[in-house]
């Protein structure tokens, strides 16, 4: 009888165990990535990946031509991209010799896989600020949440590592809070900068989790000395690449060049809500040819200057593309006329209903976290709060969230344990009013 309770109580321990969470959200990806790709012709016409300068830069890498060649026309350096995921896709056509359909299946192999192990910082996360069961509810949604199922098959991107390293960051945030050992930090630091080299977008959060730590650690009586070891070896780990930027342009470009570009589409008399794709010089040959003639860094800025005089001549314009974006980062609905998958599924409504419903659950868990938790969450809703503002003001899709996306997955599930318990502990309540005030009570009484 013993041996049964030991065998079900590890039975009941490994339920509860976040790796069976991994392993079926590894197994859905990784199936539906077989299912929609194990045909070689239909890979070519149906749900082909997202990859565009990404994969252009990964090829003349794998060719021996250096970061470069973004668009058809280009030639030389390149700091279109962030390195590290253009990387990636170069060594895996190096590995298969530059068979384009085994290293986009490899490539999309890797998002299945972060994808999946991005379960594990989410219960991390949710066990560390609420408890385990909202930690394991919360990394099973990430399992079957549309989004985090999407885009490691779409996008050809860094789109899923990046939600995967964010994840791992908050989480290693919170626990630096009352290290003691100075020895943490320098990786922490090091974590950041492949995070920025990644998706440079990232780094908008770092001085705002910083700033967490420096308060918190004084408050405490712990030295904030360490701190600086991250920030040190930060900058140490973008330095190779801003230093080959220079060398390569002649001027400071830490990451990556196209600010510029990303805030004119944004912000041009053709834009009518979010953005003028029209107007990207993939899509426009007199916006290409341009490039090619002014090259990389003139034009960025010469795009730049373009966004701000229209800003400044039409502020009122500007504020309102700004709210249009804000509404379709958290609603997903720029998405629908231009995302293929979600086109092709005839999935638009329920996108759009889904992602409506998410960003809600996800807003009433943020407040009810901070009056819940404040400052002790802060790591979780400072992401939430900074990581989106920059596409506000340039443009937005929900790719562009989906880092935030385990943190959104964390707060919406706390949303609805926080409704269920709450109805719970209501009808826990009158049916003892009821009890006490029944006549069978009174005579028991």
């Amino acid at each position: 009888m013993k041996a049964f309770t030991k065998q079900r109580e590890s039975a009941e321990l490994s339920v509860q165990s976040p790796l069976w969470a991994v392993a079926a959200a590894y197994l859905l990806r990784m199936s539906l990535l077989w299912l929609i790709h194990r045909d070689h012709d239909a890979y070519q016409s149906l749900f082909f990946p997202v990859s565009n300068e990404t994969w252009n830069v990964a090829s003349s890498l794998a060719q021996g031509n250096g970061f470069s060649a973004p668009l058809p026309g280009m030639q030389g350096p390149t700091a279109w991209l962030a390195p590290g995921y253009p990387a990636m896709l170069a060594l895996a056509l190096k590995l298969f010799q530059m068979d384009a359909y085994a290293a986009r299946i490899i490539g999309l192999a890797l998002n299945c896989t972060a994808s999946a192990l991005t379960c594990l910082p989410i219960y991390a996360i949710g066990k560390k600020v609420f408890n385990h069961p909202i930690g394991l509810a919360s990394c099973w949604l990430w399992v079957f949440l549309p989004m985090s199922i999407l885009f490691p098959l779409e996008w050809l991107w860094d789109t899923s590592v990046s939600a995967f390293v964010l994840a791992v960051l908050i989480w290693i945030t919170l626990n630096l809070r009352r290290e003691s050992s100075a020895w943490h930090w320098p990786g922490y630091g090091l974590l950041w900068a492949v995070a920025v080299l990644l998706n440079p977008a990232i780094g908008i959060v770092f001085p705002f989790l910083l700033a967490w730590l420096a308060i918190k650690r004084w408050q405490s009586l712990i030295t904030r000395g360490p701190i600086a070891l991250a920030v040190l070896t930060l900058f140490l780990g973008v330095l190779p690449w801003t230093a080959r930027n220079y060398a390569a342009f002649g001027q400071l470009v830490p990451i990556k060049s196209t600010f510029g570009l990303e805030f004119w589409l944004g912000n041009n008399p053709d834009v009518k809500r979010n953005w003028s794709p029209g107007n990207h010089p993939n899509n426009d040959s007199e916006q290409r040819r341009l490039l090619v003639q002014l090259g990389e860094m003139s034009y960025m800025k010469a795009k730049q200057r373009e966004a701000v005089l229209f800003i400044e001549a039409h502020p009122a314009t500007f504020a309102k593309f700004c709210l249009g974006r804000f509404a379709d980062t958290w609603t997903g609905n720029a998405d629908v006329p231009w995302d293929r998958f979600v086109f092709m599924l005839h999935a638009g409504k329920a996108y759009l209903i889904f992602s409506g419903a998410f960003s809600l659950l996800a807003l009433a868990g943020l407040v009810l976290t901070i009056r819940a938790r404040g400052s002790e969450a802060a790591p979780l809703w400072i992401a939430v709060l900074v990581f989106p503002a920059t596409y506000y003001t340039t443009h937005t899709s929900l790719r562009y969230r989906h880092p935030i996306d385990p943190m959104l997955t964390l707060l919406a599930t706390y949303a609805v344990a926080y409704a269920v318990s709450a109805v719970s502990n209501r009808w826990q309540a009158r049916r003892i009013s009821r009890s006490v005030g029944s006549p069978g009570s009174l005579v028991a009484n």
